[in-house]
């Protein structure tokens, strides 16, 4: 990561002060707020999971445990809960330690295919037998419908913006170049990707974890998934 004194278009990682820079100010607080209310409806009461919990804006309202692998990001998160810095593919806690968990914002799309069966599988481990997950991820048609998208634009504390993505129809991503120049002058930039999952990929993927998909719809307001969807939010529960 690019840091103080650090020279004019010297890249940095895409996880920490760039993704935290450049995406808060798209997040807002009651975008925040309903996705929250959404979460905690249909999870169960108990030991709750936040996987990829970021800086922490869903456990302001959902009291649950956080992990990320971002330390600047935990540094604020910590300040809503108890929170650890851990690999997804290593969770640190016991077996079936949690009643339920959640993993937003296309976390899981960023990892690599082979990855995401095996965090789905340390996923199925603690939570325990009954309980249920929620996985949200952005709709494949929105990226096959747009094969180009972009932003080159101010963002509020006065930083710039430039980002470009491109649609790769065989890996079903978006390979993006995010650039962030600051107003010290400093140029954050780092290249990163989003999979997007169909239904069906989630539904076989969680079963070979271990986990029944019980329910999906296709965005907070609970409408059913179809062509014109926004989000791909599955609920499912842990097999006995």
């Amino acid at each position: 990561m690019s840091g103080p004194g650090s020279p004019r278009g010297a890249s940095s990682p895409f996880f920490g002060e760039l993704y935290l820079r450049s995406t808060r100010p798209f997040l807002s607080e009651a975008v925040t707020a309903a996705e929250a209310r959404f979460i905690r409806t249909n999870l169960p009461e108990g030991r709750l999971l936040d996987l990829g919990c970021g800086h922490g804006r869903h456990l302001q309202h959902v009291p649950a445990f956080g992990i990320d692998r971002d330390p600047l990001s935990l540094t604020e998160a910590k300040q809503f809960g108890p929170v650890a810095r851990a690999d997804f593919r290593a969770i640190p806690f016991r077996d079936r330690a949690f009643d339920g968990a959640w993993c937003w914002y296309n976390s899981l799309g960023t990892f690599e295919d082979d990855q995401v069966p095996l965090i789905l599988e340390e996923l199925a481990r603690v939570v325990a037998p009954g309980g249920s997950l929620v996985i949200q991820g952005s709709h494949l048609d929105r990226a096959v419908a747009q094969p180009e998208a972009g932003f080159d634009g101010p963002l509020p504390d006065g930083s710039h913006l430039k980002e470009k993505a491109v649609f790769n129809p065989q890996k079903r991503r978006d390979e993006i170049v995010r650039q962030l120049t600051l107003p010290d002058g400093r140029v954050l930039e780092a290249p990163f990707f989003i999979r997007y999952y169909d239904l069906e990929e989630w539904r076989g993927l969680l079963a070979e974890a271990g986990f029944d998909a019980a329910w999906w719809v296709g965005g907070l307001d609970g409408a059913p998934l179809d062509d014109s969807s926004t989000d791909v939010i599955v609920g499912a529960k842990r097999r006995a």
